[in-house]
């Protein structure tokens, strides 16, 4: 127990840490769309998906930024038939955390930037027939995006993860819009 709390206060003055010696601090939400790929593609029929979330951007200076975030995505499935002509959707949603490194080319916080990601999502899959699954796995994102002024930014991303132990790789093209408050 008392390696979980020495852990725990370790992590916070490391977070604290990285925090402090950030040049600026700024809190947003994103939100955008999901375009699914491959397995991902299969389990909810093509079907675009959505995704929220929350983020901090602790900028460094000379265009280096360390992003933590947190977003829920959601997918809802087309109708398939069902047992005894019944019709029924498979749902996939997964809550994540994370972080990106971001890279501004003009070196100050403005204009085009690349960004890479590591995340842990814990994804759920409600299908049509059968049990509920849940799996949690690391995510890794990579993409670029444009920061129009100081508050808003569009991005566009791949996401590699996997949402069920075999045969289910969760790949998936995402547009973001941050609003940084």
């Amino acid at each position: 127990m008392k390696r979980i709390h020495l852990g725990i206060f370790s992590a916070v003055l490391t977070l604290s840490g990285v925090c402090a010696s950030a040049q600026t601090v700024q809190f947003g939400v994103q939100g955008g769309l999901n375009l699914p790929l491959g397995d991902l593609d299969k389990k909810v029929d093509g079907r675009q998906g959505f995704v929220v979330g929350g983020h901090a951007g602790l900028y460094y200076g000379n265009g280096h930024e360390l992003r933590p975030w947190v977003d829920f995505t959601y997918y809802n499935g087309g109708w398939q038939p069902g047992v005894g002509g019944t019709f029924g959707k498979s749902t996939v949603s997964a809550f994540g955390a994370g972080a990106d490194y971001v890279y501004y080319t003009e070196t100050r916080p403005q204009g085009i930037y690349l960004t890479m990601g590591l995340g842990l999502q814990n994804w759920n899959v409600n299908p049509n027939q059968g049990p509920s699954t849940s799996k949690t796995s690391l995510t890794l994102a990579a993409g670029a995006g444009y920061r129009i002024n100081r508050s808003v930014s569009a991005e566009g991303r791949v996401l590699l993860g996997q949402f069920q132990a075999n045969s289910g790789q969760a790949t998936a093209l995402q547009a973001l819009v941050s609003i940084r408050l």
